[in-house]
């Protein structure tokens, strides 16, 4: 079927000179992130198993500049995706989603130069066992392949679908079944051609359904039942066609064939299922129990009954079965106590085989303890698996770490365990944010783990997952209960000794109290703990992913430019900037630049508006535009449009802020609605700009975005002025009222000069030129105030005109 007509098409490519790469999904692959996108790139590079760490880089560093110099800083990046990472020099270290975003960003660009080269081919089989890592991955070497010289060819069971299908440079050839004709073609291949085997045709087709594999089964199954005689080629039936019985499925077929093997050849076939599809000879000798002459002949019997075949020779000999049933077959074929044993035998040589790559292999051996009855030893090795994937696929990692809290939850009640189970429930919890476990589970991620820290007597895990805890209540949208959780937590860790506990604490508290915009307690911890707390923290001490100080550092800038200190803002933003490149954690940096672009929108700085969107754009892209930056960015883009009077060009990356923060953190959601508002109000179009407006209240109140929420009151003041005139005093007095509370309330100071100026339109639409003068020239001292001179130099030349 498929794979026989992709090998024969890839061979066809070998010899006319191009370059071929290939990957296979496996059955037991889909809790192991990135199986198949490794075999391909490390078929790019020329790696093969002689290879040791040090080769396998000198090829990716030959390969890569070769292709383009550019490609240099990005090598310890691909390096370490491929599990060869150089300890003296090591890739930067990233938030695990973003590096993975980034990863593939490289990849794309390393696609689209090698297929200027020359063509190339890059085949990946049996897509319905991908796991969810390659998945995404493969959906960005689709779109790489656009425009280029390279072809990538996929084969899969007819129900697998994937959003690229819809793809206009996308082809499928689809494999229908054989007709009548046909098959008695394949039988007569098979079989020969006398008559007797011609009239086999009809039952068989009707039995089969023009499946070729299942014809080649029966054929081969009346062979082994003497229902036809004869040699290769040339059989003819025996038994009268009112007596064939054809088994109903291929199933039942295998199932009697592989019963039919002499004992040795059985048991040799059942223990290769448990290796995979395919599997090496060297590992199939180390587990198998037979000596070398015994294990050549059961292989050479295997082949001649065509159960498995040959796949390659060189650097190892390495075979497969016929088809992924014939492999289902065989191993549910095995008693529950023999199947353990192999699993275990298996674990156990993999583990010798390549001591050096074992968190590589740590999802597999995850698989084969589990499967071998040793839960223990299981969650010890998704444990290791969840740290080793955790670089490059944050949802491969909360997989893992959920597997290792379930496999303990089955464990006896003893330290170990439980010393399991809690950093289990942390690493969850850490990850909850990202992938979204809800509500519930996350309270009861919470209950478990700190239970398994009291009896442990581990309070330092007790306060941590607590902290971890009130983060997920943040990502949920739930500001107040992010607020009230890390105010107790960091009271608690003030209690204790532990300085860097206590950093950590400082500076959850801040990220809350910021994203709840109480903006004079942010600036009063922020000085307390970038005075108090070293800066030397060392990286496994960092709760959140980065040193709880550049966090501190980070949240004093924004809360400074929201309070009006604008200067100060920015200085503290260049210090931002400093410990991030200290710390090796530039992911921070599309947030950052998007923080300044707002400032110099309040400042009336279009030039360094833009400039602030574009680095916060680089940010991203470089990242592979996770949803969270990606908004971050559209945001930056959007502030730099309305900074230099271009609206209408600003509804479109507001527009894609709205779509990106809404699969992003919550608690940041109504940011883009409050854009979106303000680009449509200045365009002109009323409604659309009501409509936006009221949204972005509802949500900024929702989580506490006092400072969103009261730009968003003036913006539906003044819509609801430009559409009714007089007629809309009442409701656009008390939304600027309302504004006016908002930024009292949070002490957003830098919006008090931009209410003078809102509440100055409506003096116009009532004809009250004294107040309207009177509230722009306050407008203008306010903005001198906060330190936006170019806005104060706006409104003087508006009033002059």
């Amino acid at each position: 079927g498929k794979s026989r007509l992709c090998f024969e098409f890839l061979e066809r490519c070998r010899a006319k000179g191009m370059r071929v790469f290939e990957g296979r999904a496996v059955a037991h692959g889909r809790n192991i992130p990135f199986l198949p996108i490794l075999e391909v790139f490390r078929s790019y590079f020329g790696i093969t198993n002689e290879d040791n760490d040090k080769s396998s880089r000198v090829k990716i560093a030959g390969n890569m500049v070769e292709l383009d110099q550019k490609f240099a800083d990005t090598i310890p990046l691909v390096c370490d995706f491929l599990g060869v990472a150089d300890p003296q020099n090591p890739a930067p270290r990233l938030d695990p989603e973003i590096r993975q975003r980034q990863l593939i960003g490289v990849i794309r660009q390393i696609i689209r130069s090698a297929s200027e080269k020359a063509p190339t081919v890059t085949m990946i089989e049996d897509l319905h066992w991908l796991d969810p890592a390659s998945a995404e991955f493969l959906e960005h070497m689709v779109e790489a392949r656009q425009g280029t010289h390279s072809l990538l060819l996929l084969n899969f069971r007819p129900e697998y679908r994937a959003e690229w299908m819809q793809k206009s440079w996308y082809r499928q050839i689809p494999l229908t079944p054989l007709d009548e004709t046909s098959t008695a073609e394949l039988l007569a291949s098979l079989l020969g051609s006398h008559q007797t085997i011609a009239s086999l045709a009809t039952p068989v087709h009707a039995r089969t359904g023009g499946n070729p594999f299942f014809i080649e089964e029966v054929a081969q199954n009346l062979i082994e039942t003497k229902h036809v005689e004869g040699t290769s080629g040339n059989y003819r039936l025996v038994t009268a066609l009112d007596r064939l019985e054809v088994p109903a499925t291929v199933k039942s077929i295998l199932a009697s064939r592989i019963d039919r093997l002499p004992e040795r050849e059985k048991r040799l076939l059942q223990t290769a299922s448990v290796i995979g599809k395919d599997f090496p000879e060297t590992l199939l000798a180390e587990i198998a129990g037979l000596n070398p002459d015994e294990l050549k002949s059961a292989i050479a019997n295997l082949r001649r009954a065509e159960f498995i075949h040959e796949l390659s020779l060189y650097p190892t000999v390495e075979y497969a079965f016929k088809h992924p049933l014939t492999q289902e077959v065989a191993l549910g074929s095995l008693l529950t106590e023999r199947r353990q044993k192999i699993h275990r035998t298996l674990a156990e040589a993999i583990e010798r085989r390549d001591p050096d790559h074992l968190e590589e292999n740590a999802p597999l051996l995850a698989h084969h303890w589990e499967e071998a009855g040793q839960l223990l030893l299981a969650a010890k090795w998704n444990k290791r698996a969840a740290e080793w994937v955790s670089a490059t696929d944050v949802n491969a990692a909360a997989r893992h770490w959920g597997r290792v809290r379930a496999l303990v939850g089955h464990l006896p009640k003893d330290l170990e365990a439980a010393a399991l189970g809690a950093v289990a429930c942390k690493q969850v919890l850490n990850f909850s944010w990202r992938v979204g476990n809800g509500a519930e589970d996350t309270r009861a991620l919470l209950e478990e783990g700190q239970a398994l820290a009291t009896a442990l007597g581990d309070q330092r895990m007790h306060l941590t997952l607590a902290m971890l805890y009130a983060k997920a209540k943040g990502g949920e949208g739930d500001s107040a209960e992010y607020i009230r959780a890390a105010s107790e937590n960091h009271r608690v860790a003030l209690q204790t000794d532990d300085i860097f506990m206590q950093a950590n604490a400082a500076m959850y508290l801040a990220d809350a109290l910021g994203h709840g915009v109480q903006i004079s307690e942010v600036l009063a911890l922020t000085e307390h703990g970038l005075t108090h707390y070293p800066r030397a923290i060392p990286s496994e001490e960092w709760v959140y992913g980065f040193n709880p100080t550049s966090g501190l550092s980070y949240w004093r800038a924004v809360c400074l430019n929201w309070a009006g200190r604008m200067q100060e803002g920015l200085a503290e933003f260049d210090r931002t900037k400093r410990f991030m490149d200290e710390d090796n954690t530039p992911e921070i940096y599309a947030f950052m630049y998007a923080w300044w672009a707002e400032a110099f929108y309040h400042m009336h700085e279009p030039d360094r508006a833009f400039e602030s969107a574009a680095r916060s754009l680089q940010s991203s892209r470089t990242a592979g535009d996770p949803p969270a930056m990606a908004g971050y960015a559209q945001i930056a883009v959007a502030y730099a449009h309305l900074t230099a009077g271009r609206p209408a060009e600003a509804i479109e990356p507001a527009r894609m802020a709205k779509a990106l923060l809404a699969r992003a953190e919550q608690v940041v959601i109504a940011m883009g609605p409050r854009l979106l508002a303000e680009a449509l109000l200045e365009t002109g179009d009323l409604p659309a700009a009501i409509a936006e407006a009221e949204h972005a209240i509802q949500l900024a109140r929702r989580c506490l975005k006092g400072n969103i929420e009261a730009c968003a009151h003036g913006i539906l003041a003044r819509a609801l002025l430009r559409r009714d005139g007089a007629a809309a005093r009442e409701a656009a007095e008390s939304a600027f009222a309302s504004a006016e509370e908002l930024i009292e309330r949070t002490g957003a100071q830098a919006l008090s000069p931009h209410l003078l100026e809102w509440r100055a339109e409506l003096a116009n639409v009532l004809g009250d030129e004294v107040t309207r003068k009177s509230l722009l020239s306050q407008a203008i001292e306010s903005f001198g105030a906060i330190g936006a001179p170019l806005q104060a130099e706006r409104l003087r030349k508006e009033m002059a005109t």
